[in-house]
This record gives C-alpha cells, sequence and structure tokens, in this order.
C-alpha cells in the first residue's frame, strides 16, 4: 500500500510541476501583455510607428555633422564657443598643408568675414599616422552671430568655399544643464538586437539621452525608436558618421570630443561607449550614486573596462545576461571616462573601482582563455528581460 501512495505522491507532484510551469508561462505572456498595454495606453501596431509619414521631434543637438573634404584633409563639425569664436574637428592628411585661411559667414551678407586661423593637436600621443586636430577661427567681436565658417589653405572665391555649419555652444548665465546623463555611442555594424539591448539596459539603470553616431543603421529602426522615445521618456538622436578613414582608435577620439562640444551645458555627465560595451553600477541600481561622486573639484571618473566571453549568441535572452566569466588578461587594461560637463579641458580624474562600477564589454573570447565570475549584472535580469523593448524584440515585434 505504501509503494502506491509513494508512486500517487510522485504522480501529483510531477502534474503539479507541469501546471506550475505553464502558469509560469501563461503568466509571463499577460504580463509582458499588460506591460505593452499600459506603456502606450490602448492597443498599437508597431508598424504604423515604422511607416507613419511622421517621427516625433528629437532633441535639438545643433546641425547635423558630416565629414567635409578640404584641400588637404576633412573636417567634421565646429563649435561656436564665443560670440566670435570658432573651434573644428578635423583630420589633416599633411600637417604642413593644413589650412591658412578661415573665414565667418553671417545670415545678413553675402561676403564672409575674415578671421585669424590656428590649430592644435586633439592628442598628446599619437594613436595612429592619423592625427586629429582642433582648427579654430577667432575675429574681433562684432554684434552679429555667425551661422558657418569656412577653411582654406589657399585663397578661393567665395562661391568654391565650403561651409561648416554651426553648433552654437555658448553658455551664458551659467545655465543648469536639463539632462543629467548622456551616452554617446560610437558606430560599429549594425545590429537590432544590440541596439535595443544596449538602449534598454541603460534607460534602466538612469541614462536619459542617447546620441548614436550611425553609418549603417536602417532607417526603420531609428524611426521606430525616434517615435518610441517620448514615451520611453529618453531622448534619442542619430547623427551621421561618414568617417573616410578606417581607423577606429581615431575615430573613438574624434566622436568622444564630439560628443563633449555637442552636449556641452546641456547634459551634466557624458560617456562615449560602443554598442557591446555596457555601464554597469556594482553596489548600487543605477548610476545616480556613482554620479553623486563627481564633486566641483573632479572632473571625470575613470572606469575599467572588463571583457566577457560571448561566443555563442543566443537571440532568446538578452546579450549581457548569457554569460557572467570575465577574461583574465594582465594586458588588457582598457578604461573608460565619464565626463562632467565642464569648460575647463584640465581634466581632475578619480578612478572607480570595479566593486563600484565597471563597463562590461561582450567579446569573443580564445578558446584556452582564463577567465573568474561576475554576476554583478544579475541583479537586472528580470527587469532588463522585460522591459518593454526587449519583450518586442524577444517577441519578434520590432
Amino acid at each position: 500500500m505504501k509503494k502506491y501512495h509513494r508512486l500517487l505522491l510522485i504522480i501529483v507532484s510531477v502534474i503539479s510541476l507541469i501546471l506550475f510551469l505553464i502558469y509560469r508561462h501563461e503568466y509571463n505572456r499577460l504580463h509582458y501583455v499588460l506591460e505593452v498595454f499600459n506603456f502606450f495606453g490602448q492597443p498599437c501596431n508597431f508598424s504604423d510607428l515604422q511607416t507613419s509619414d511622421y517621427t516625433l521631434k528629437q532633441y535639438d543637438w545643433g546641425p547635423q555633422p558630416m565629414w567635409q573634404e578640404l584641400d588637404n584633409g576633412y573636417v567634421y563639425s565646429a563649435f561656436l564657443t564665443g560670440k566670435i569664436e570658432v573651434k573644428a574637428i578635423a583630420l589633416p592628411l599633411d600637417v604642413k598643408k593644413v589650412p591658412r585661411n578661415c573665414y565667418f559667414w553671417f545670415e545678413d551678407k553675402k561676403k564672409p568675414l575674415t578671421g585669424k586661423f590656428t590649430f592644435s593637436k586633439m592628442l598628446n600621443t599619437n594613436l595612429s599616422s592619423l592625427t586629429p586636430y582642433f582648427f579654430y577661427c577667432t575675429a574681433p567681436t562684432i554684434d552679429n552671430t555667425p551661422y558657418a565658417v569656412s577653411f582654406t589653405y589657399k585663397a578661393k572665391r567665395e562661391s568654391e568655399m565650403k561651409k561648416i555649419l554651426l553648433v552654437d555652444v555658448q553658455i551664458t548665465n551659467h545655465k543648469i544643464p536639463n539632462i543629467n546623463t548622456t551616452i554617446c555611442v560610437s558606430p560599429t555594424t549594425f545590429s537590432k538586437k544590440k541596439i535595443v539591448e544596449f538602449f534598454s539596459f541603460h534607460r534602466l539603470v538612469g541614462v536619459e539621452s542617447f546620441i548614436f553616431y550611425t553609418k549603417d543603421i536602417p532607417y526603420r529602426l531609428s524611426k521606430l525608436l525616434m517615435n518610441l522615445s517620448k514615451r520611453l521618456d529618453a531622448h534619442v538622436a542619430f547623427l551621421p558618421w561618414n568617417f573616410p578613414k578606417n581607423d577606429i582608435d581615431v575615430a573613438q577620439s574624434i566622436i568622444e570630443y564630439d560628443c563633449l562640444f555637442r552636449t556641452y551645458g546641456r547634459s551634466r555627465f557624458i560617456i562615449t561607449l560602443n554598442l557591446n560595451e555596457y555601464l554597469v553600477p556594482t553596489t548600487s541600481y543605477t548610476i545616480n550614486e556613482l554620479l553623486n561622486d563627481l564633486e566641483n573639484q573632479v572632473h571625470r571618473l575613470s572606469l575599467p573596462v572588463q571583457k566577457f566571453c560571448i561566443n555563442n549568441v543566443s537571440n532568446n535572452k538578452p546579450l549581457a545576461l548569457q554569460n557572467y566569466d570575465v577574461v583574465r588578461d594582465i594586458n588588457h587594461s582598457d578604461i573608460r571616462f565619464i565626463y562632467k560637463n565642464v569648460e575647463d579641458n584640465n581634466f581632475n580624474t578619480n578612478t572607480v573601482d570595479k566593486t563600484r562600477a565597471s563597463v562590461h564589454k561582450y567579446v569573443k573570447c580564445g578558446i584556452y582563455s582564463q577567465t573568474t565570475t561576475d554576476y554583478s549584472m544579475q541583479k537586472f535580469s528580470i527587469d532588463f528581460t522585460r522591459s518593454t523593448l526587449v519583450q518586442l524584440l524577444l517577441h519578434n515585434q520590432l
């Protein structure tokens, strides 16, 4: 008789387990439906957001930049840093043939005003044979504000000069930035999964503004993110990146400086990351506690980069939750900086230990890579997986 009782208990246990799994599956489906319904307030056809004839207004970061070819090099963007003072990001091909002349353009004048040209290296060290520079153009104070600048090596007709539209970053009356944190994202090979998961995770930890430097993101996806950004309480912008060279390190440095200048006075904190890099707070759930450490005398935080092995990517789970193995590499010492948006270029830096926060970088590893484990990402797993865009991605609705 006892054998039958045990068998009955086993059968009941198995049935209970099956029913529990079915219930959990249906609960998660219902949770997802209710979450999306609550998010949009009413049923929503996501294809409408992609094919709509309209896009929601995005935050104004100034004129869109573009690499323009000059006499002997390229210029990407230019910033009006003073009443009649311009700082441009450039990539000369021969430092012996940098521009000698610069000109200011005004809306109410046909002819430009000649300025004084100077230049300086962007970095103290040479990353490669390519060296990015800052081009400066200044002139005596006048009443009007220029809208564009031109640089030339030789004298040219006005019609032959290429105009670089100016981003006005002049700050008056100590204006308080209306955005707390902005992430600028370097261009990488397009992946819808990477973009959606990167955006969703950093929105979860408190980042509210994103600037994507793009070269091959489908317009359909960028339009969808822009149309959803207001409901996600975030700012999303896409800036073109038609870099004429293939040097990744130089590109990263240029994007970091463009991001700093473009967000000056508008965002309190700035960091530049790649799509496979995640800013992960270890001792808190959001990055706000970490950013509070940026006191008045500290201008930036230095964060260690930890490499995580991802060799076989699954589409059923966010990339950052697929492995917690950190590569032990004594030669790997990458860092990323969180900047406090200040005018002073002499940055005082505090180093953050990985026990407080780090940047998780997800890469393919060699077969014999030595690893340790880091479970700091695990506490975000439920909220990350249940975030609206990740759920839409997992259900093939994006």
